[in-house]
């Protein structure tokens, strides 16, 4: 039996990147792939573009976006920086990047499948396809083999970079988490996150594809202002999602049960007695111009109705007739459009999951096991994650460099 200096479990992100780095260290290395090909999660990300990281270039800035265990990334960014990441694309894989709107950055060709492409084009030689893993044999605190469909395969040292629950489509089904628990790991309970949210209001079907441009979301607990971020944001047919509320739902993965309201105020730049004011003004201007006729300058036309709607407002209503309990429920609803929250988009469309292996159980400096002498994991099979925005792959990156090289 060919006995390996390092198997690697997975074909995603982590696992390319550490078979990458395998490569330069001159290792005999394997790595293990249940689907037919490789990078299947990694070519969908970014819409098919890929972001391959965040440019954000000062460590503790970085840090303190990921807001759940970042503090367990520190060594890992050190060690291999957003800029280490960059300079490995464009120079390892000659890959030319580029820095877009938030700090992402993007392969110039906005093609996924380039990434993918370069890392299978150097690794296919050391990649085992079609090849499910049924068991990671151990004795007291070392991996003896790793039992596949295909048969065993042995190593000196063994990565799992099996990915999270999140697009369980690309393979990403939790098959970690059973080697994990298996070895004596402790896993915890796993919610998706980064997703949109489903609502219970009737009009999100009428709104769907209309997008919002600089508002602010609110999210209610018990009756109070929970979490609140600035953005853009996207009605679905079943509630809304965008940028804005993927990073909120980092906060919510355990209030759909009983379900949340959330609030979009449309102009959170101006402060009520400010709109007040200005709408105000608009009314009196318009004259006997109905007040359906008026709203296109505070938002867009697909709104109206449901503005007015929830105003309580006769749609051929005169401007000038507006009275003033009218003009601030009107106002109201300019700085808070309420929606019901009852669900998610699940799994299927999460970026990523809270829960997994718990930190306390790896070394951050080199991401190995401390219970498995000859394990290390990688990605986001470990408890943490970062926002949107690149900064999820950067953990992959960050943490494959560690567990190869340190």
């Amino acid at each position: 039996m060919k006995k390996y200096d390092l198997i690697i479990i997975g074909g995603g992100a982590s696992g390319l990147m550490a078979g990458i780095l395998a490569k330069d260290k001159g290792l005999n290395f394997l790595i293990i792939e249940k689907n037919d090909r490789v990078g299947m999660k990694l070519g969908i990300t970014g819409k098919g573009r890929c972001n391959l990281t965040n440019y954000t270039t000062n460590l503790n800035d970085l840090v303190n976006k990921y807001t759940h265990n970042g503090k367990f990334l520190y060594h890992a960014f050190n060690e291999f920086t957003v800029q280490d990441t960059y300079d490995f694309f464009e120079k390892r894989l000659h890959i030319p990047l580029k820095t877009e709107r938030g700090k992402r950055v993007f392969p110039r060709s906005d093609k996924s499948l380039d990434i993918v492409n370069a890392f299978y084009n150097e690794l296919k030689e050391n990649i085992l396809l079609n090849t499910t893993v049924k068991e990671i044999k151990k004795k007291e605190d070392l991996i003896t083999g790793v039992i596949t469909d295909k048969g065993e395969y042995v190593a000196d040292h063994y990565i799992i970079a099996t990915g999270s629950k999140t697009y369980p489509l690309t393979g990403s089904t939790g098959d970690g988490y059973t080697f994990a628990r298996s070895l004596g790991h402790t896993v915890h309970p796993t919610y998706p996150v980064l997703l949109g949210f489903k609502c219970r209001e009737s009009f999100v079907k009428d709104l769907t594809g209309l997008t919002l441009k600089f508002v602010n979301i609110s999210v209610y607990k018990d009756g109070k202002v929970y979490k609140k971020a600035f953005g853009d944001a996207l009605f679905t047919h079943e509630g809304i999602s965008g940028p804005t509320i993927l990073n909120l739902s980092q906060y919510t993965y355990d209030m759909y049960e009983k379900g949340f309201d959330i609030s979009i105020d449309l102009k959170p730049r101006v402060e009520f007695s400010e709109l007040d004011k200005r709408v105000n003004e608009m009314l009196r201007d318009s004259g006997s111009i109905q007040i359906k006729n008026i709203l296109g300058y505070l938002m867009p036309k697909s709104l109206i109705p449901i503005v007015l709607e929830l105003s309580l407002l006769i749609p051929e209503k005169e401007s000038c007739n507006i009275t003033k309990e009218e003009r601030f429920r009107l106002v109201n609803i300019l700085k808070g459009i309420p929606l019901f929250v009852y669900g998610h988009e699940g799994w299927e469309r999460a970026v990523v999951n809270t829960g997994g292996i718990d930190i306390k159980e790896i070394d951050p400096s080199t991401m190995r096991s401390k219970i498995i002498k000859n394990l290390s994991f990688t990605g986001d099979i470990i408890d943490v994650f970062g926002p949107t925005g690149g900064f999820n792959l950067q953990i992959a990156w960050s943490s494959a460099y560690v567990a190869v090289t340190v």
